[in-house]
């Protein structure tokens, strides 16, 4: 658990690189069963917790969610929504130092699958996961891979992924003080 704790810590502390490198796939696709399992995550900061869309090839219409603490959040992140692109954004949720998130795919009308095994119908592992270290769309983080078919299908990994990372929340105070900071230096401006 502890590895997994520090992998997670220094795939968000990776600063961005400037060329596009898109995360790697699983190198034993179909090869040698399922990937092995990482059913959760844990918190280590407190944040928004974003995903940035960095692929698949399925062909099922998937939605991409968050489990905070074992309550599922709205998927979103839509795999074939019209002008899908890689690096697109989606927020799926705000979390606090320590909580334990999993992560799921609900395939339009059909199943859903999560990081957890136990979760899944099938009791098949349907994500891999590997620290990201970012590029010029996607930043530095834990890129998710799913299988989007019952069985595990041709348990390639490569169906629906995204990068997740946890990011600061603006404090309204900040706000308030960049917005007044904004509207001194207008001010300034047409006086001169």
């Amino acid at each position: 658990m502890l590895s997994k704790h520090l992998m997670l810590g220094a795939a968000c502390a990776l600063t961005s690189l400037g060329a596009l490198a898109v995360p790697q796939t699983y190198a034993e696709a179909g090869l040698s069963g399922p990937a092995p399992a990482t059913a959760s995550f844990v918190a280590a900061s407190s944040g928004r917790l974003v995903a940035w869309y960095t692929g698949g090839v399925g062909g099922l219409t998937v939605l991409a969610g968050a489990s905070i603490n074992g309550v599922d959040g709205t998927p979103g992140l839509n795999n074939h929504a019209p002008g899908r692109q890689y690096g697109d954004r989606y927020v799926m949720a705000d979390v606090k130092a320590g909580d334990t998130v999993s992560f799921f795919i609900q395939v339009v009308d059909g199943a859903r699958y999560s990081t957890d095994p136990a979760r899944n119908g099938d009791g098949v592992n349907h994500a891999w996961w590997a620290a990201y270290a970012g590029d010029a769309l996607v930043p530095a983080g834990v890129n998710v891979a799913f299988e989007d078919l019952n069985g595990g299908g041709d348990l390639n990994y490569h169906d629906h992924s995204f990068v997740f990372q946890i990011t600061a929340v603006p404090e309204p105070a900040g706000w308030a003080l960049l917005l007044g900071g904004l509207a001194g230096l207008a001010a300034w401006r047409r006086r001169g």
